[in-house]
């Protein structure tokens, strides 16, 4: 049973999408996008958790041959 503040997928629709609601929904899209220096943090952040991962690994390979020999 639906909760009661759920409505049916098309029961905000009031007939076929305007340009006028296309390119706001495209602006909206834009902004929405992070700017170039949070991309740039983000890259960072994410090679840093790569390069911890990569030591990680190389640990636990070191560990795995130790136990081989």
């Amino acid at each position: 049973m639906p909760h009661h503040e759920e409505r049916a997928a098309n029961a905000l629709a009031r007939g076929p999408a305007k340009t006028d609601d296309i390119e706001g929904a495209r602006r909206a899209t834009v902004e929405a996008r992070p700017d170039e220096a949070h991309a740039r943090h983000a890259i960072g952040e994410i090679e840093t958790a790569c390069e911890s991962i990569r030591h990680d690994i190389d640990e636990l390979k070191r560990i795995v041959r130790t136990e081989r020999t």
